[in-house]
């Protein structure tokens, strides 16, 4: 898990630079996601599985749900920070702690609540919405990381209930097919696509788009794994190295961590640390 942690860090620092480069957030998207579909059916096809899915509300909602979070994701990505995109990112599994019992119906516990206290107001320290406000920073971004984490917890919680019925594969595919195609009819709708941003080469972008899209696939792959081999609280902890690995890779657009950053990451795996001893419990 560390591994896919590393290389979905690394997938978001090249969604970033694509982002400053020019290419809309459809456009990153679409890029993103198109050729892992060759993949996955690939896949799909050697497991000699049907493509019509079993319960199909749960992997549309699923599909729609992660739709939404990637928008969020990728549309903030260009102006925020990682280690912001990466703080705000990580409030999912708290908010997954805190919805699966309405929608699952399982038991709330006590310590999730905290944890989700605790995750807000280390998310909080780390954007500083008041100096952003001050600062006459755009306040959608924020709103759009936050959402996205949001929709990004309603999705994981409707896997749990597409693969249910159905295979892992087979809810990736779907996911895979949606958002694709509703990057492309954007980007086409928008008279993107047909060619690049002013001041960025093929070449440069096919690397770019290449680096994006295997890091995002091996990311996949890695974390999927882990859950297969390990205990699901172990794995989860895991993934809150991705605030010392945005913290490295900013570095490259000259940003270094001041105090803030430092104190909401803390709280942020305190938060962690919190789910998943509730979960061990």
């Amino acid at each position: 898990m560390l591994l896919a942690t590393i290389a979905f860090a690394g997938m978001a620092a090249f969604v970033k630079v694509l982002r400053e480069d020019g290419l809309t957030t459809s456009e990153v998207m679409f890029w993103r996601m198109a050729p892992g579909l060759v993949w996955v059916s690939i896949e799909l096809r050697l497991r000699k599985q049907k493509l019509r899915p079993n319960a199909p509300w749960p992997v549309l909602l699923r599909s729609l749900a992660g739709l939404a979070a990637m928008s969020g994701y990728f549309y903030a990505l260009r102006a925020l920070t990682l280690i912001e995109n990466a703080v705000l990112h990580l409030l999912q599994p708290v908010f997954v702690a805190v919805l699966a019992p309405l929608i699952l119906g399982e038991r709330l516990r006590r310590g999730a609540v905290l944890a989700l206290l605790l995750a807000l107001l280390g998310a909080l320290v780390v954007v500083r919405p008041d100096l952003a406000w001050r600062a006459n920073i755009p306040m959608l971004p924020l709103a759009a990381g936050a959402g996205a984490a949001l929709c990004s917890a309603l999705a994981h919680i409707m896997v749990r209930k597409s693969t249910a019925r159905d295979s892992p594969e087979l809810v990736v595919f779907w996911f895979t097919i949606a958002v694709s195609a509703a990057a492309v009819a954007v980007a086409l709708g928008r008279g993107e696509l047909a060619k690049l941003p002013a001041g960025l080469e093929l070449g440069e972008a096919a690397w770019k788009i290449t680096a994006m899209a295997g890091f995002g696939l091996a990311g996949q792959l890695l974390m999927t794994r882990a859950y297969g081999r390990a205990a699901a609280p172990l794995v989860a902890i895991v993934a809150y190295a991705s605030i010392p690995a945005s913290i490295v890779l900013d570095l490259a657009w000259g940003v270094r961590p001041g105090l803030d950053e430092a104190l909401g990451s803390v709280l942020l795996v305190v938060a962690g640390a919190l789910l998943v001893r509730g979960r061990s419990m």
